[in-house]
């Protein structure tokens, strides 16, 4: 592998237990519960150390304000970056897809780096809609979100930008209003981290209805489906937020005799 070839490196941040697969699949799947890992990605090999989204609360916050976890020793983010080689330390720059707390836990271990949040997201985190306060952690009392520990050193991004050479931000309003897709130009041709907008690959593999299934959990659907076609431009280079499938890969793309 050559040094300027950029890999992406997915991170295993917990479980979400026993989860009905109707919160992925818009009115399908009622009644299956399934175990579905929280995923960050590492982005390597370019002039930065980039890691998509930081993973979830520790597993008492989760059951207290969410949804029930599970998180291995394995799963902490300390221990998934030594895996592949890294500490907090080395990591430059954050890019949080969206502030939902099972994404965006977890940033002050990263003392050195810079957070990259797409500028509707912000907007939207601060006065959510009253359905959507929870996930953003607003209107807890005597809770800080999570993000606003680091809220100093965040760089808001726009419709399209780009982060390093050969890595950008693409605004894919959907699942909420900022949600940030992370493009990935490597060897094998772009790939996209398209987070909870295609949270399974059952979600972009469709059914005789739909091309692609969008998730339950969304603000606007005109977006959504404008994202989706948006996403669609990258054919089968699409890495979901919540699948195990994406797992069975050290990483995208595949490094051959590495």
């Amino acid at each position: 592998m050559k040094k300027k070839d950029l890999l992406i490196y997915p991170l295993n941040l917990g479980t979400l237990v026993s989860i009905d697969k109707s919160v992925f699949t818009l009115l399908r799947n009622q009644g299956s519960k399934i175990d579905a890992p929280i995923l960050a990605w590492a982005i390597l090999g370019g002039t930065k150390n980039i890691l998509v989204d930081t993973g979830p609360c520790d597993m008492d916050w989760a059951s207290r304000y969410h949804r029930p976890i599970k998180k291995e020793s394995s799963q902490e983010i300390v221990n998934a970056l030594k895996k592949i080689g890294l500490s907090p330390n080395d990591v430059d720059l954050v890019i949080l897809t969206h502030l939902h707390w099972d994404h965006c836990f977890n940033l002050e271990y990263f003392p050195n780096a810079t957070f990259f949040v797409q500028r509707e997201e912000l907007k939207y985190a601060v006065d959510p809609l009253p359905m959507d306060k929870r996930p953003y952690e607003i209107g807890i009392p005597e809770i800080q979100p999570p993000w606003m520990k680091i809220f100093g050193k965040i760089i808001v991004t726009g419709k399209e930008d780009e982060i390093i050479p050969g890595v950008r931000v693409m605004h894919l309003p959907g699942h909420t209003p900022g949600m940030q897709g992370v493009v990935v130009n490597t060897s094998a041709g772009e790939w996209i981290i398209a987070g909870d907008n295609v949270p399974l690959y059952d979600n972009w593999e469709g059914d005789n209805a739909l091309k692609h299934i969008p998730s339950p959990v969304y603000q606007n659907m005109y977006d959504y489906n404008i994202s989706l076609n948006r996403i669609d431009s990258f054919g089968n280079n699409v890495l979901p937020g919540h699948d195990y499938k994406v797992l069975k890969n050290e990483t995208y793309p595949i490094v051959k005799n590495k």
